[in-house]
């Protein structure tokens, strides 16, 4: 598949800025934004794991076996788990943040890898998509409209492992992408080396393969091509030197995966590894009961982009693919299959794996920002980045309002499925709907004055949520 240069003009806000520059700047602009709205010390939920994890560089599961069910090796991580929801990329990072600034906050140190990474995402978004629409206005809006979305920025400001993924699937994207465009063969090695480190850290990482397949299908590629044509025209050097690049990056897997199998016979482990249980689930599950989670999923991409925002993706999708065809086919094949994922994947928390389908939705929205003022003149053309512009503005205040609106109309925790936790301290409709943490510290106070409230020697019997993985 091949694209043709495409002459820069007023038309597409062409700027002589360099991109790597400007993606440099995007980046400490968000990251000072993640910084200000982060969660401060400790977190609800699934967050309170992955921080106590990251901390203690342990999985939390094996850490509470005993010696006789499991005997750990005397080198660090060694009771680093790789099932589904261990993520050993991001622990192995959280924890040696701690342990490099042993003096500062290590709840905070932990939430400062989601903004740090979140921001990276945001700027490898861009540069992804400039370098194929050449709109600096369409590329910013793009990246900054998934910045302030409420799934990105969420997880952005709390302790989580989807900005990693989501910064290293755009990065090995974006270095895949460099290798067809100049034919640099260290950038694929480079993409399949980050490729490897990204499903170190989460398995969502894997689902690249048959979004990359399917790029290549609508790209043509095998169009009218032979099997044996297909393999006699790979470079096989190559290909191994990408194969090897790739499994050094998830060498980190491979490790605990080793280490693990000292213990615990493959048929034990080869469920939670593989997540078992959500594949027999999707299997036995009629297509339209799966089906049936997509107005949720619409009411979910309104509520990132509003109907603008929206619309905009889908004018991407819908014309894009004459006009910047490798942009169109990153966007279309890989919100596809996340997409797809997503509406399978039905647990609690099924927001936070739509956070991928959105990434490429708005690399759409830039791409349909990018088409919309080509066809603009005028003050029209003019006056539609400053319109873009104020719609990412208004997404923060927006976020604010809605829990009170909500609150206001009688409308409680209960009828978003919210789970009861942290009884008279937490606002639930806050948390998951205003993703501004800033000074949050009710966690951490209910914590306290739990603890503090407990008579001495007294046992603890908490409510256990089940994962779909386990």
């Amino acid at each position: 598949m091949t694209e043709k240069p495409r002459t820069a003009d007023a038309s597409t806000s062409t700027s002589p800025i360099n991109p790597l520059v400007m993606a440099a700047i995007l980046f400490i602009l968000a990251l000072a934004f993640y910084l200000y709205t982060l969660q401060p010390s400790l977190s609800w939920g699934d967050g309170v794991r992955l921080q106590r994890e990251a901390i203690s560089g342990e999985s939390f599961i094996l850490t509470e076996l005993v010696d006789v069910e499991f005997a750990p090796d005397p080198y660090p991580f060694a009771k680093l788990g790789v099932a589904a929801w261990d993520h050993p990329l991001y622990v192995i990072l959280g924890h040696t943040l701690v342990r490099l600034f042993p003096g500062a906050n290590p709840l905070w140190m932990v939430n400062l890898v989601s903004a740090v990474f979140g921001a990276g995402a945001v700027a490898m978004l861009f540069l992804l998509c400039y370098t194929h629409t050449r709109s600096l206005a369409a590329a910013l809006y793009g990246s900054l409209a998934l910045a302030v979305s409420h799934t990105f920025w969420f997880h952005a400001a709390t302790p989580e492992v989807y900005t990693l993924f989501a910064f290293l699937l755009l990065l090995s994207l974006y270095l895949y992408d460099r290798y067809e465009q100049e034919g640099r063969r260290g950038a694929l090695i480079g993409s399949a080396f980050v490729l490897g480190l990204g499903g170190a850290n989460h398995m969502l990482a894997f689902l690249a393969l048959p979004a990359a397949l399917l790029y290549h299908v609508l790209g043509g590629r095998f169009k009218q091509k032979r099997l044996m044509d297909i393999l006699a025209g790979i470079d096989w050097g190559l290909a191994l030197r990408a194969g090897l690049a790739f499994l050094v990056g998830f060498s980190p897997y491979l490790i605990q995966l080793a280490r693990m199998l000292r213990t615990f016979p493959i048929s034990e482990i080869g469920g939670p590894v593989i997540g078992s249980t959500f594949i027999h689930g999707l299997l036995s599950t009629p297509i339209p009961a799966l089906l049936a989670t997509f107005p949720t999923y619409l009411m979910y991409l309104f509520y990132q982009f509003g109907p603008f925002g929206v619309a905009l993706g889908v004018y991407g999708f819908w014309k894009g693919r004459s006009a910047h065809p490798r942009l169109w086919g990153i966007a279309v094949s890989f919100y596809a299959v996340y997409t797809a994922f997503g509406l399978a994947y039905q647990v609690s928390d099924q927001f936070a794996f739509f956070l991928g389908s959105h990434v490429f939705f708005a690399g759409a929205m830039a791409l349909g920002a990018a088409l919309l003022m080509e066809k603009l003149v005028g003050a029209l053309r003019k006056w539609l980045p400053v319109g873009l512009a104020l719609l990412v503005i208004a997404m923060p205040p927006l976020y604010e309002a809605v829990p009170d609106w909500f609150q206001a109309a009688g409308i409680t925790d209960e009828a978003f499925g919210i789970p009861v936790v942290g009884v008279g301290v937490r606002d639930g409709l806050d948390f998951y709907l205003n993703p501004n943490r800033h000074g949050d510290n009710t966690a951490y106070q209910f914590g306290i004055e739990t603890m503090d409230a407990l008579p001495p020697d007294a046992v603890v019997i908490t409510q256990w949520y089940t994962d779909t993985d386990e």
